[in-house]
């Protein structure tokens, strides 16, 4: 899923954490807001989640540190606080 400069604004629906086939969520450059749902953790096919140029806040939740096949999360260039947390895969993370 590419949505990326779409001039998109609220927050990501936690509904995406339900679309268990997703590789990719590309949601980069736009005006999004609020956390990044837990859930999207949850998405066992997930390779690349790239939240990158929002407003979003908050940490970065715990299980996408865990997410079974997430390669790459780039959330650089919004106003989260904390750091990655430590996982069990190989996450490529830019923050």
């Amino acid at each position: 899923m590419q949505l990326c400069y779409n001039q998109l604004t609220g927050s990501i629906p936690t509904q995406l954490g339900a679309l268990e086939k997703l590789r990719v969520v590309a949601l980069q450059s736009n005006n999004l807001t609020g956390a990044i749902p837990a859930n999207l953790g949850e998405l066992g096919m997930l390779v690349r989640l790239d939240l990158s140029s929002n407003n979003l806040f908050g940490s970065i939740p715990t299980s996408l540190a865990d997410a079974p096949s997430l390669k790459v999360l780039d959330v650089h260039n919004n106003t989260l606080s904390g750091n990655v947390p430590p996982g069990n895969n190989d996450v490529t993370a830019l923050v």
